[in-house]
């Protein structure tokens, strides 16, 4: 079962402290969701049944700051996997891994879904 995958982005060119990157997403949802979040925050703590083209998989591309980044094939169980994680990296959550951030810095990060996607197929554990 795939679960999360995080995808180092491809680096073009730096200079001078300046750095752009490439990478290639999925390009099958209908919006975008910009998110800061200050450092301690938790996001997520659900997981997506994958109904929404754009939660199957869902994609999050880290642009600024660190993560811890928790998951589980155990929906109503206890987070058994993490990783931690550092911007810029894109990070492909697959359908019925419920999983959540921590921000360990201040972070921002694009979610590649409409809110209304988002609320649609998004489930909490009980």
């Amino acid at each position: 079962m795939n679960t999360i995958d995080f995808i180092e982005l491809d680096l073009l060119g730096q200079k001078e402290g300046n750095a752009t990157y490439k990478f290639e997403g999925l390009g099958h949802s209908t919006g975008r969701i910009l998110a800061y979040r200050e450092k301690g925050n938790l996001s997520g703590n659900h997981w997506h049944e994958g109904k929404s083209e754009s939660k199957n998989p869902e994609e999050l591309l880290l642009v600024k700051g660190k993560v811890r980044v928790e998951w589980t094939t155990d929906l109503e169980g206890d987070y058994t996997e993490e990783r931690l994680v550092s911007a810029p990296i894109l990070i492909r959550i697959h359908p019925m891994v419920k999983h959540r951030l921590e921000a360990l810095e201040d972070i921002c990060f694009v979610e590649f879904n409409s809110i209304e996607e988002h609320a649609s197929d998004n489930q909490y554990p009980k």
